[in-house]
């Protein structure tokens, strides 16, 4: 297992766009990612789950891989998530 706490800084937060881009990502490796959030641990193949968790810009996640990818996976989808406060609404 690999994991990796990093703060959103996006302004938005994360919400359905990047969420459903996020979890199309995810969904491409074999091992099993999960999003640790104030809310409780989340698959980050569920984008009700992580909308459910309604994370505000801010907040410390932590994501968590466990599998045959998994050093592949964390830093692809970490650096996904860090390059959203990037992207223009």
């Amino acid at each position: 297992m690999v994991s990796r706490k990093l703060v959103i800084t996006s302004p938005s937060g994360l919400h359905a766009r990047p969420l459903s881009k996020f979890v199309k990502l995810a969904k491409t490796f074999q091992s099993e990612i999960t999003m640790v959030t104030p809310k409780g641990e989340i698959s980050c193949r569920s984008i009700v789950g992580l909308l459910g968790a309604a994370v505000k810009s801010g907040t410390e996640v932590e994501l968590k891989a466990v599998g045959p990818d998994e050093e592949a996976a964390l830093p692809r989808l970490a650096g996904f998530l860090e390059s959203l406060d990037e992207e223009p609404e």
